[in-house]
Protein backbone atom coordinates (compact mmCIF):
# COMPACT_ATOMS: atom_id res chain seq x y z
CA UNK A 1 0.00 0.00 0.00
CA UNK A 2 1.60 3.64 -1.16
CA UNK A 3 2.07 6.24 1.23
CA UNK A 4 -1.18 8.27 -0.54
CA UNK A 5 -3.28 4.99 0.15
CA UNK A 6 -2.57 4.65 4.12
CA UNK A 7 -3.26 8.27 4.61
CA UNK A 8 -6.24 8.41 2.82
CA UNK A 9 -7.41 5.11 4.21
CA UNK A 10 -9.84 6.17 7.59
CA UNK A 11 -8.81 4.70 11.15
CA UNK A 12 -10.41 1.78 12.49
CA UNK A 13 -12.00 3.18 15.36
CA UNK A 14 -12.81 6.31 13.31
CA UNK A 15 -14.35 4.44 11.16
CA UNK A 16 -16.15 2.31 13.88
CA UNK A 17 -17.02 5.34 15.42
CA UNK A 18 -18.90 7.42 12.26
CA UNK A 19 -21.16 3.58 11.87
CA UNK A 20 -22.04 3.72 15.31
CA UNK A 21 -23.25 7.22 14.89
CA UNK A 22 -25.04 7.23 12.03
CA UNK A 23 -26.55 4.30 13.35
CA UNK A 24 -27.77 5.86 16.52
CA UNK A 25 -28.65 8.56 14.40
CA UNK A 26 -31.03 6.44 12.50
CA UNK A 27 -32.12 4.68 15.85
CA UNK A 28 -33.23 8.82 17.71
CA UNK A 29 -35.35 9.31 14.66
CA UNK A 30 -37.33 5.85 14.56
CA UNK A 31 -37.51 6.43 18.26
CA UNK A 32 -39.12 9.66 17.78
CA UNK A 33 -41.26 8.79 15.31
CA UNK A 34 -42.30 5.91 17.28
CA UNK A 35 -43.31 7.93 20.33
CA UNK A 36 -45.06 9.99 18.08
CA UNK A 37 -47.18 7.72 16.72
CA UNK A 38 -47.58 6.13 20.53
CA UNK A 39 -48.77 9.48 21.84
CA UNK A 40 -51.27 10.28 18.78
CA UNK A 41 -52.96 7.19 19.65
CA UNK A 42 -52.83 7.37 23.29
CA UNK A 43 -54.29 11.15 22.82
CA UNK A 44 -56.78 9.17 21.07
CA UNK A 45 -57.99 7.28 23.55
CA UNK A 46 -58.28 9.44 26.60
CA UNK A 47 -61.71 10.43 25.62
CA UNK A 48 -63.04 7.09 26.84
CA UNK A 49 -60.21 6.33 29.46
CA UNK A 50 -58.54 7.84 32.26
CA UNK A 51 -55.17 8.16 32.45
CA UNK A 52 -53.83 5.66 34.97
CA UNK A 53 -55.81 2.91 33.44
CA UNK A 54 -54.60 3.35 29.62
CA UNK A 55 -51.22 3.64 31.40
CA UNK A 56 -51.85 0.19 33.06
CA UNK A 57 -53.37 -1.57 29.90
CA UNK A 58 -50.86 -0.05 27.83
CA UNK A 59 -48.34 -1.81 30.73
CA UNK A 60 -49.84 -4.71 30.27
CA UNK A 61 -49.81 -5.34 26.68
CA UNK A 62 -46.36 -3.70 26.79
CA UNK A 63 -45.06 -6.75 29.02
CA UNK A 64 -46.63 -9.48 27.34
CA UNK A 65 -44.88 -8.38 24.43
CA UNK A 66 -41.93 -8.34 26.08
CA UNK A 67 -41.73 -11.13 28.52
CA UNK A 68 -40.86 -13.86 25.61
CA UNK A 69 -38.88 -11.86 23.84
CA UNK A 70 -36.42 -11.35 26.69
CA UNK A 71 -36.54 -14.85 28.47
CA UNK A 72 -35.24 -16.45 25.09
CA UNK A 73 -32.83 -13.31 24.58
CA UNK A 74 -31.03 -13.23 27.93
CA UNK A 75 -33.30 -14.84 30.45
CA UNK A 76 -35.58 -13.10 33.09
CA UNK A 77 -32.88 -13.79 35.34
CA UNK A 78 -31.14 -10.26 34.00
CA UNK A 79 -33.61 -8.51 35.48
CA UNK A 80 -32.56 -8.56 38.41
CA UNK A 81 -28.82 -9.01 37.49
CA UNK A 82 -28.74 -5.66 35.77
CA UNK A 83 -30.92 -3.25 38.56
CA UNK A 84 -29.00 -0.99 40.07
CA UNK A 85 -29.01 2.85 41.33
CA UNK A 86 -29.08 4.40 37.73
CA UNK A 87 -31.56 1.77 36.65
CA UNK A 88 -33.83 2.63 39.36
CA UNK A 89 -33.66 6.31 38.94
CA UNK A 90 -34.39 6.07 35.48
CA UNK A 91 -37.00 4.16 36.19
CA UNK A 92 -38.90 6.94 38.83
CA UNK A 93 -37.60 9.71 35.82
CA UNK A 94 -39.79 7.72 33.66
CA UNK A 95 -42.61 7.26 35.77
CA UNK A 96 -42.24 11.37 35.94
CA UNK A 97 -42.16 11.78 32.51
CA UNK A 98 -45.13 9.59 31.05
CA UNK A 99 -47.44 10.88 34.29
CA UNK A 100 -46.88 14.75 33.48
CA UNK A 101 -46.38 14.27 29.05
CA UNK A 102 -50.02 12.53 29.11
CA UNK A 103 -51.72 14.66 31.42
CA UNK A 104 -50.57 18.11 29.24
CA UNK A 105 -50.82 16.04 25.90
CA UNK A 106 -54.36 15.35 26.51
CA UNK A 107 -55.06 19.05 26.96
CA UNK A 108 -52.81 20.91 24.52
CA UNK A 109 -51.69 20.57 20.89
CA UNK A 110 -49.29 18.06 20.19
CA UNK A 111 -46.54 20.20 18.29
CA UNK A 112 -46.78 22.88 21.36
CA UNK A 113 -46.13 20.29 24.11
CA UNK A 114 -43.32 18.77 21.55
CA UNK A 115 -41.83 22.18 21.28
CA UNK A 116 -41.28 22.81 24.91
CA UNK A 117 -39.63 19.14 25.18
CA UNK A 118 -37.11 20.53 22.99
CA UNK A 119 -35.16 22.14 25.79
CA UNK A 120 -34.63 18.68 26.74
CA UNK A 121 -30.61 19.38 25.67
CA UNK A 122 -30.52 22.69 27.03
CA UNK A 123 -31.46 21.44 30.34
CA UNK A 124 -29.04 18.45 30.38
CA UNK A 125 -26.32 21.00 29.56
CA UNK A 126 -27.26 23.05 32.80
CA UNK A 127 -27.72 19.68 34.68
CA UNK A 128 -24.11 18.70 33.75
CA UNK A 129 -22.71 21.79 34.64
CA UNK A 130 -24.74 22.24 38.07
CA UNK A 131 -24.78 18.40 39.47
CA UNK A 132 -21.84 16.37 37.73
CA UNK A 133 -19.50 19.75 37.89
CA UNK A 134 -18.72 19.89 34.03
CA UNK A 135 -17.40 22.81 32.81
CA UNK A 136 -20.10 24.92 30.68
CA UNK A 137 -18.78 28.45 29.11
CA UNK A 138 -20.90 31.32 29.05
CA UNK A 139 -21.76 30.71 25.24
CA UNK A 140 -23.70 27.24 26.19
CA UNK A 141 -25.17 29.60 29.35
CA UNK A 142 -26.59 31.93 27.16
CA UNK A 143 -27.77 29.18 24.59
CA UNK A 144 -29.65 27.67 27.15
CA UNK A 145 -31.22 31.38 28.62
CA UNK A 146 -32.34 32.21 24.49
CA UNK A 147 -33.77 28.57 24.31
CA UNK A 148 -35.28 29.14 27.85
CA UNK A 149 -37.19 32.64 25.96
CA UNK A 150 -38.39 30.59 22.95
CA UNK A 151 -39.96 28.06 25.57
CA UNK A 152 -41.85 31.21 26.81
CA UNK A 153 -43.07 31.82 23.22
CA UNK A 154 -44.62 28.63 23.19
CA UNK A 155 -46.15 28.97 26.25
CA UNK A 156 -46.84 32.75 25.90
CA UNK A 157 -47.56 33.35 29.82
CA UNK A 158 -49.38 36.10 30.45
CA UNK A 159 -51.73 35.82 27.38
CA UNK A 160 -55.37 34.22 26.58
CA UNK A 161 -53.10 31.20 24.95
CA UNK A 162 -51.30 30.29 28.10
CA UNK A 163 -52.71 27.23 30.35
CA UNK A 164 -51.42 25.98 33.06
CA UNK A 165 -50.52 22.24 31.68
CA UNK A 166 -47.99 23.93 29.40
CA UNK A 167 -46.17 23.98 33.45
CA UNK A 168 -47.09 20.56 33.77
CA UNK A 169 -45.20 19.99 30.31
CA UNK A 170 -42.33 21.73 31.62
CA UNK A 171 -42.34 19.37 34.73
CA UNK A 172 -41.87 16.62 31.92
CA UNK A 173 -38.41 18.09 30.59
CA UNK A 174 -37.27 18.08 33.96
CA UNK A 175 -37.97 14.31 34.09
CA UNK A 176 -36.41 13.53 30.83
CA UNK A 177 -33.45 14.98 31.79
CA UNK A 178 -33.14 12.97 35.33
CA UNK A 179 -34.05 10.07 32.43
CA UNK A 180 -31.27 9.96 29.98
CA UNK A 181 -28.46 11.45 32.74
CA UNK A 182 -29.15 8.04 34.44
CA UNK A 183 -29.18 6.24 30.94
CA UNK A 184 -25.54 7.11 30.73
CA UNK A 185 -24.81 5.55 33.89
CA UNK A 186 -26.23 2.11 33.77
CA UNK A 187 -23.47 -0.64 32.76
CA UNK A 188 -22.94 -1.29 28.94
CA UNK A 189 -23.40 -5.02 29.40
CA UNK A 190 -26.99 -4.31 30.39
CA UNK A 191 -28.95 -5.29 27.33
CA UNK A 192 -30.79 -2.63 25.84
CA UNK A 193 -33.82 -4.84 25.62
CA UNK A 194 -34.01 -6.05 29.42
CA UNK A 195 -34.03 -2.24 30.17
CA UNK A 196 -36.74 -1.72 28.14
CA UNK A 197 -38.84 -4.58 29.80
CA UNK A 198 -38.20 -3.48 33.50
CA UNK A 199 -39.16 0.42 31.93
CA UNK A 200 -42.40 -1.11 30.58
CA UNK A 201 -42.86 -3.03 34.35
CA UNK A 202 -43.03 -0.06 36.31
CA UNK A 203 -44.83 1.80 34.30
CA UNK A 204 -47.31 0.00 33.94
CA UNK A 205 -47.96 -0.83 38.07
CA UNK A 206 -47.27 3.30 38.50
CA UNK A 207 -50.31 3.47 35.99
CA UNK A 208 -52.01 0.63 37.94
CA UNK A 209 -51.71 2.39 40.86
CA UNK A 210 -53.29 5.93 39.53
CA UNK A 211 -55.85 3.82 38.08
CA UNK A 212 -56.98 2.89 41.58
CA UNK A 213 -58.05 6.45 42.29
CA UNK A 214 -59.99 6.91 39.41
CA UNK A 215 -63.42 5.92 37.96
CA UNK A 216 -62.49 2.83 35.90
CA UNK A 217 -64.10 2.17 32.77
CA UNK A 218 -64.89 -1.02 29.82
CA UNK A 219 -62.92 -0.06 26.96
CA UNK A 220 -64.35 -0.13 23.77
CA UNK A 221 -62.95 -2.83 21.07
CA UNK A 222 -61.52 0.35 19.23
CA UNK A 223 -59.74 1.68 22.34
CA UNK A 224 -58.54 -1.58 23.31
CA UNK A 225 -57.05 -1.54 19.72
CA UNK A 226 -55.56 1.86 19.83
CA UNK A 227 -53.74 0.56 23.32
CA UNK A 228 -52.34 -2.74 21.43
CA UNK A 229 -50.91 0.04 19.10
CA UNK A 230 -49.53 2.02 21.51
CA UNK A 231 -48.01 -0.91 23.45
CA UNK A 232 -46.16 -1.88 20.36
CA UNK A 233 -44.70 1.99 19.19
CA UNK A 234 -43.69 2.94 22.99
CA UNK A 235 -41.68 -0.41 22.72
CA UNK A 236 -40.04 0.58 19.36
CA UNK A 237 -39.29 4.41 20.87
CA UNK A 238 -37.79 2.77 24.19
CA UNK A 239 -36.02 0.27 22.74
CA UNK A 240 -34.48 2.52 20.10
CA UNK A 241 -34.05 5.41 22.19
CA UNK A 242 -32.16 3.30 24.90
CA UNK A 243 -30.02 1.87 22.00
CA UNK A 244 -29.28 5.24 20.76
CA UNK A 245 -28.04 6.73 23.60
CA UNK A 246 -25.94 3.78 24.64
CA UNK A 247 -24.15 3.41 21.20
CA UNK A 248 -23.83 6.86 19.92
CA UNK A 249 -21.83 10.49 21.01
CA UNK A 250 -24.45 12.26 22.74
CA UNK A 251 -23.07 15.39 20.44
CA UNK A 252 -23.63 13.48 17.37
CA UNK A 253 -27.04 11.90 18.09
CA UNK A 254 -29.01 14.77 20.73
CA UNK A 255 -29.94 17.23 17.16
CA UNK A 256 -31.79 14.26 15.09
CA UNK A 257 -34.23 14.61 18.42
CA UNK A 258 -35.37 17.57 16.98
CA UNK A 259 -37.57 15.32 14.41
CA UNK A 260 -39.77 14.77 17.01
CA UNK A 261 -41.17 18.39 16.36
CA UNK A 262 -41.90 17.76 12.40
CA UNK A 263 -43.41 14.26 13.66
CA UNK A 264 -45.68 15.97 16.24
CA UNK A 265 -46.65 18.69 13.49
CA UNK A 266 -47.73 16.19 11.17
CA UNK A 267 -49.66 13.74 13.28
CA UNK A 268 -51.47 16.31 14.97
CA UNK A 269 -52.25 17.87 11.52
CA UNK A 270 -53.60 14.92 9.92
CA UNK A 271 -55.38 13.18 13.13
CA UNK A 272 -56.21 16.08 15.30
CA UNK A 273 -56.61 19.05 12.42
CA UNK A 274 -54.26 21.14 14.69
CA UNK A 275 -52.55 23.91 12.98
CA UNK A 276 -49.36 24.89 14.73
CA UNK A 277 -49.75 28.40 16.33
CA UNK A 278 -47.03 30.87 15.11
CA UNK A 279 -45.45 31.44 18.34
CA UNK A 280 -44.97 27.90 18.52
CA UNK A 281 -43.47 27.24 15.20
CA UNK A 282 -41.28 30.53 16.46
CA UNK A 283 -40.47 29.17 19.84
CA UNK A 284 -39.59 26.19 18.40
CA UNK A 285 -37.07 27.15 16.23
CA UNK A 286 -35.53 28.99 18.74
CA UNK A 287 -35.54 26.68 20.96
CA UNK A 288 -33.91 24.06 18.90
CA UNK A 289 -31.42 26.59 16.90
CA UNK A 290 -30.17 27.12 20.88
CA UNK A 291 -29.75 23.49 21.39
CA UNK A 292 -27.94 23.06 18.02
CA UNK A 293 -25.63 25.59 18.82
CA UNK A 294 -25.13 24.44 22.43
CA UNK A 295 -24.02 20.72 21.09
CA UNK A 296 -21.77 22.76 18.42
CA UNK A 297 -19.76 24.53 21.55
CA UNK A 298 -19.82 21.10 23.21
CA UNK A 299 -17.75 19.26 19.87
CA UNK A 300 -15.81 22.22 20.23
CA UNK A 301 -15.14 21.64 23.91
CA UNK A 302 -14.32 18.50 23.47
CA UNK A 303 -12.01 19.00 20.50
CA UNK A 304 -9.80 21.88 23.48
CA UNK A 305 -9.86 18.86 25.46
Amino acid sequence: MSEVDARAKPAPDVTSKASANLRAMGLIVIAMGAFVCSDTLMKATSDELPLGQMLALRGVMSCLIMLPIVAFSSGLAVLFKIYSWPVFIRNVAEIGAAFTFMSALFRLPMASVSGVLQAVPLTITAAAAIILREPVGWRRWTASGVGFLGVLLIIQPGTTEFSIWYLVAIGTVLCVTARDLATRYIAKAAPSLAITFITAIVTMFAGAALALTETLVVPSTPAMMQLAGTSAFVLVGYYSLIEAMRTGEISAVAPFRYSVVLWAMIMGYLVFNEVPSTGTIVGSMIVISAGLYTLHRERVAVRRG
